[in-house]
């Protein structure tokens, strides 16, 4: 595992370079001619972070409804490792470009694109075909960085209409935390179930949907616990606002801490991020007619979980998929308004 982390920040640092050499920062300064051969890494045999492989090929062109995004940070997803390893939806072409999350300008556009143009700041939602309105499993078909080539390129090949343009105060760095991770903490908290000044949030963990559901929970007025078993991470989760730590490891009961240290409220909302095979832990976690939010997928348990306390707390049990590019311009409406920026 220490291998597959060293290789990944490495191809992380490979997807930055563009913006490091360039010497900007936050925004592109000019539009260099594109160039006739761009370097883009491919999935390969799919056995793991160790057989991508480094490809030279042609500078892409946009199709209808395409645009040409020039790439200038992208970001690394707990999905990416499983997709590289074809284990997500099983495996892909070994030409396929990976990664779901990312940021750029606008250097070329296809027919039919309307609303954008050549320069144009942008991010985009990896499930492009998933605009408005309620989930549909069909959405699935079309997947940035998986079925469809990703980020972790020089130049990259995006539907327009997945496009969401970033503001000037959003850096390339912030935005390329948003597709996955930001996302689907948003639509936790602001889709299924509003949060509210006052509402008391639950985050297991301290990955990217757990900082960035405590990044948005405060700015909206909420108190926020979050869960870790190291405490180092969660004295970072203090810094960054958190008013409740609670360290699982230390502390098998932590649910119970959860009642204590919110006067045996609960929490209204509970991002889970493990999964079905921590629910029994979570919803006692959980305020009574509270909302947990399924977004793990670890493997289920060995016996199905009890889930009584669904039924003793009448608890709304609703598993989501990242989200809407509707509500990802919502997001980064929010983020600019709040000024926030992740770890």
């Amino acid at each position: 595992m220490e291998t597959r982390r060293k290789v990944m920040q490495g191809l992380a640092l490979s997807a930055l370079s563009a913006k490091a050499l360039s010497g900007t920062h936050g925004h592109a300064n000019e539009h260099a001619a594109a160039p006739q051969m761009i370097d883009a890494y491919e999935l390969g045999d799919q056995k793991g972070v160790e057989t991508l492989r480094l490809s030279r090929r042609p500078m892409p062109q946009p199709g209808p409804g395409q645009v040409v995004v020039k790439v200038h940070a992208s970001s690394i997803v707990a999905r990416d490792f499983g997709i590289v390893a074809g284990a997500f939806f099983g495996p892909q072409p070994p030409g396929r470009i990976p990664l779901c999350e990312g940021a750029g300008d606008i250097v070329r556009l296809g027919a039919d694109v309307t609303g954008f143009s050549v320069g144009d700041r942008v991010t985009a939602n990896h499930l492009p075909d998933w605009r408005d309105g309620l989930w549909d499993v069909k959405y699935y078909a079309n997947d940035i960085g998986n079925s469809m080539d990703g980020w972790l390129a020089d130049y990259a090949v995006m539907p327009s209409e997945a496009l969401v343009k970033l503001p000037d105060s959003m850096s390339y760095e912030t935005a390329a935390t948003l597709s996955s991770s930001g996302l689907t903490a948003w639509q936790g908290l602001f889709e299924v179930r509003p949060v509210k000044p006052g509402d008391i949030v639950l985050t297991l963990g301290t990955g990217g949907v757990s900082t960035w559901g405590l990044l948005l929970a405060k700015a909206a007025g909420a108190t926020v616990a979050i869960t870790s078993s190291s405490d180092d991470k969660l004295a970072r989760a203090r810094a960054l606002g958190a008013d409740i730590t609670i360290n699982y490891k230390t502390n098998p009961n932590w649910a119970e801490e959860v009642y204590e240290k919110t006067n045996g409220h609960g929490a209204d909302i509970i991002l889970e991020n493990v999964g079905r095979v921590n629910i029994d832990q979570s919803m006692p976690a959980a305020a009574s007619a509270g909302t947990v939010v399924l977004i793990g997928t670890r493997p289920p348990p060995p016996t199905p979980p009890e889930m009584k306390d669904l039924f003793l707390r009448n608890l709304t049990l609703r598993a989501i998929s990242v989200g809407s590019t509707r509500m990802f311009r919502d997001l980064v409406t929010f983020i600019d308004r709040n000024a926030l920026t992740p770890l």
